[in-house]
């Protein structure tokens, strides 16, 4: 049970760093930890707390929102707010935060990696060199390098612009860029060539990385019609968000050979089926959205969360709020207004 003034926070799956849960109580709080993806016990356990923290897949509707009675800010557990309902929370006087900026580090080499290991082959070469069969088939291989070639990025945000800057100054590339909505310095710095339309920057690319948020103008920006624009044997990464890319597509696309390899790290819907047939394609590597997960990484975005959920309930405006307008506005739920 709270002690008085115990502020009570609800944790919507277990905090990526594990000590996060911990740091919350010696701090003062309330903790409880909500491990299923039934949002009726998130809404059970929500009256009395003040704050939320959740992390991706779930999703924060309006029907949790209402539920939250005392409710006075929701977190995120990194930078992604798509999974929040942002304009509702909004109306209900309830702040939201996130976590930005903590995942350039992790995302692009995590995007570096996927490239590097699609052209190798590094998921078949290491099966195939623990059977046995690897110097039998190696020869035949279609075995590429990164080295010099020509790179198409969209989104060119925390992430992007950091895996541009590694590919021009490590890997000598050409890196072209598509973001409408991108600081001309930032393209300028990282040596990046924006291009006018996406369509542009998809005929030259041998390997397209995704990197965008998740917006209604990137949701399934990537489909049929795009990935048929792509070389013949380009490579697909996506890091981004599952509902830029259009999984089916590219199945069909990696099935006719026009797309040689890709890799994925996020899916629509998460996880991916296991009948999927990009689950089968030996020339997919997956990985289970772990890209922004790094030690160094996960420790910060933690302590970046409770830091914010604690100056949210002591009234104070958090350093990353998404609603900033819901502090000082009417029906704002902030303590002390």
């Amino acid at each position: 049970m709270s002690r008085p003034n115990q502020p009570k926070v609800v944790l919507w799956r277990s905090m990526y760093d594990p000590a996060g849960i911990d740091i919350l109580r010696e701090r003062g709080a309330d903790v409880t930890l909500i491990d299923t993806s039934d949002a009726a016990e998130v809404i059970a356990a929500l009256p009395g707390a003040s704050a939320l923290w959740f992390r991706y897949p779930e999703r924060v509707d309006r029907k949790i929102l209402e539920a939250a009675k005392d409710l006075v800010v929701v977190s995120t557990s990194g930078f992604g707010t798509d999974n929040v309902d942002i304009a509702s929370a909004t109306e209900l006087g309830i702040l939201v935060v996130n976590q930005p900026g903590f995942g350039r580090i992790p995302v692009s080499e995590h995007t570096l990696t996927l490239m590097l290991a699609a052209a190798k082959r590094l998921v078949w070469a290491d099966r195939a060199t623990r059977d046995g069969t690897a110097w039998d088939q190696r020869s035949g291989l279609t075995i590429t390098e990164l080295d010099g070639k020509t790179v198409g990025i969209v989104g060119l945000g925390y992430v992007g612009s950091e895996l541009a800057r590694k590919l021009v100054l490590a890997f000598r590339c050409r890196v072209l860029g598509y973001d409408p909505y991108v600081d001309p310095r930032i393209a300028h710095l990282t040596d990046v060539e924006m291009m006018g339309s996406l369509d542009a920057l998809l005929r030259e690319s041998a390997y397209l990385c995704l990197c965008p948020v998740l917006t209604p103008e990137t949701e399934r920006m990537i489909g049929r019609r795009e990935l048929a624009l792509l070389p013949k044997g380009a490579i697909v990464v996506n890091t981004s968000r599952g509902r830029v890319l259009d999984l089916d597509a590219l199945a069909d696309a990696m099935k006719s050979g026009h797309v040689q390899a890709a890799g994925l790290d996020v899916y629509s819907p998460e996880p991916l089926p296991a009948d999927h047939p990009l689950v089968g394609n030996p020339d997919v590597l997956l990985t289970p959205h772990t890209g922004g997960l790094s030690a160094e990484t996960t420790s910060r975005m933690t302590v970046s969360a409770i830091d914010q959920i604690f100056a949210a309930i002591a009234g104070d405006l958090p350093h990353s709020p998404v609603n900033r307008e819901v502090w000082s506005q009417p029906p704002s739920r902030r303590p002390g207004r």
